[in-house]
């Protein structure tokens, strides 16, 4: 039942093939759509059953190039089970056929024929486009699952056209098999003698073999009379049987443009094709009651017109097959390069896209270690200013306790007064601590000295960086305030003493004279 089931969906794919391909004013569109999907359809045809179908090959080229379209879309559809582009096609050139299912829930083919027609109104409807009709209108019942009704003339008429249509593309095939030559051999036999044919003939073309059979009718003019001469019975032979067919036969093909002699060198003409073509011939006068006097005209002719079908199958196949065939691996073979070449740039990608992770990676590192570095080195620069300072107040503290030791060394060589306020007075000094009433005797002698204010404890220490000496009298200064001045100074190099905060203004001058100079 299965096996069934397909053998009816590979016949209705067949001839819906037929029905949509063979209808010219679909070509355009089936053309459109082909395009879009062209390498995928011709895919799917060469994939399916129906490549190579042998009733396919007896349409016309034109009708057998979109026969073999429309097979690969129908496959391509049929296998992704979307029919957009196929329901596209059959609604344009059979759109009675679609709507005429879409609004019946069961089908009377005799029923669709009368509404057809009774549409048509006085237009001849003609045989192969009723049959098409039909063709479509069976396929889309056994896809949409429509009931059919079958006890109707009209049904079984359709069948026996199917049935015959598929017999038809095996009729020469039965017809001209070995064993129906061998069961006409005794009458075939008697055609050779007939026409005084040997029994095993040597032509290599059917060229040769009409040549010979001019020869025999060139025979028959010398047999009448022997004193033809060579051009009178050269005319003669053409106005005898079976020359004179020859003579008009290729008088024909010349008139269609086709040179004969070059036509009939193209066509191979073995034994077996004799022996075909003689069968022929019988089968003609025994079905078509072809008389004595008929035969040798239905023989040569037959002949010719093998001859152009022959030529017309070659070119046809050449245009159909071979053509698209190499067309088809041309670009497989492209796209195989292509698609190799894809493959090497990816891999190439890859290795780039992993030795740039990579070398980000080791970049990365490389800026984490060269920012670790400098951070360490802001603080080992800063801690060796915090030595440096730390230094400074070491040396100025040093200085100090040496004096409070041996403070006869003020006194050494001292200047007048005028001299030392002079000297004083050419720096930026500024004095930290010391009281209220010390502070006020020093600025009778040295003007120029700023004090600062310590009991305002929120001002800035900033002004301190412009001056070119810091002097602290420790007897009434905050530790706190104390770190603050010496935070303030740290980097800036400025120098930084300390005073014994004696009462003597004289002595005081000296002290802060010594440290300047």
């Amino acid at each position: 039942m299965a096996n069934q089931t397909q053998y009816l969906q590979e016949e209705q794919k067949l001839f819906l093939s037929i029905a949509l391909g063979g209808n010219p004013f679909l070509h355009q569109q089936i053309d459109e759509t082909y395009r879009t999907k062209e390498w995928d359809y011709y895919e799917a045809y060469l994939r399916s059953r129906l490549k190579g179908n042998p009733l396919f090959s007896m349409y016309s080229t034109k009708n057998e190039e979109k026969i073999r379209q429309v097979a690969g879309i129908v496959e391509w559809c049929t296998e992704q089970g979307k029919y957009a582009q196929l329901d596209s096609l059959i609604k344009k050139g059979y759109k009675f056929v679609w709507l005429f299912v879409q609004r019946n829930d069961q089908i009377d083919f005799e029923q669709f024929i009368r509404a057809y027609a009774k549409r048509q109104k006085y237009r001849t409807i003609k045989e192969i486009e009723l049959f098409y009709q039909n063709i479509v209108l069976w396929y889309l019942c056994m896809r949409e699952d429509k009931p059919i009704q079958k006890l109707s003339v009209t049904w079984e008429s359709f069948q026996d056209m199917l049935h015959f249509s598929l017999r038809e593309a095996k009729v020469g095939e039965l017809n001209f098999s070995e064993r129906q030559i061998e069961e006409y051999r005794e009458q075939i036999g008697s055609l050779y003698r007939a026409y005084n044919i040997p029994e095993n003939p040597e032509f290599d073309s059917l060229g040769a073999f009409l040549e010979y059979m001019l020869g025999i009718s060139l025979r028959k003019v010398y047999e009448q009379d022997m004193e033809f001469d060579s051009e009178a019975a050269q005319q003669k032979m053409f106005q005898l049987s079976p020359g004179k067919y020859i003579g008009a036969m290729g008088g024909w093909l010349k008139a269609l443009g086709i040179n004969e002699l070059d036509a009939t060198e193209q066509i191979p003409f073995t034994k077996r094709d004799l022996d075909r073509a003689l069968l022929e011939l019988l089968y003609a006068k025994k079905y078509n009651k072809i008389s004595a006097e008929e035969q040798d005209l239905f023989f040569i002719a037959s002949l010719y017109l093998s001859c152009i079908a022959s030529l017309y199958k070659k070119a046809k196949q050449f245009y159909l097959d071979e053509s698209k065939q190499e067309h088809y691996v041309e670009l497989k073979s492209k796209e195989a390069a292509i698609l190799q070449q894809e493959a090497v740039q990816l891999k190439k990608e890859r290795e780039w896209q992993l030795s740039r992770k990579s070398l980000e990676n080791e970049r990365t590192g490389l800026e984490n270690e060269l920012r670790k570095a400098r951070m360490k080195i802001r603080q080992l620069e800063q801690r060796l200013e915090s030595m440096e300072d730390y230094s400074d107040e070491v040396h100025a503290l040093r200085d100090f306790v040496y004096m409070e030791e041996d403070p006869d060394c003020l006194l050494e060589k001292a200047p007048s007064l005028e001299t030392m306020a002079e000297l004083i007075a050419s720096k930026r000094v500024i004095i930290f601590g010391g009281s209220q009433n010390w502070q006020q005797k020093i600025r009778t002698v040295l003007s120029s000295i700023e004090f600062f204010d310590i009991d305002l404890k929120s001002r800035s220490l900033s002004k301190i960086k412009r001056a070119d000496a810091i002097f602290i009298n420790t007897s009434v200064l905050s530790h706190a305030f104390y770190n603050r001045i010496m935070k303030e100074l740290r980097g800036t190099g400025i120098r930084v003493y300390y005073l014994k905060g004696q009462s003597n203004v004289e002595k005081t001058v000296l002290e802060i004279y010594k440290w300047l100079s």
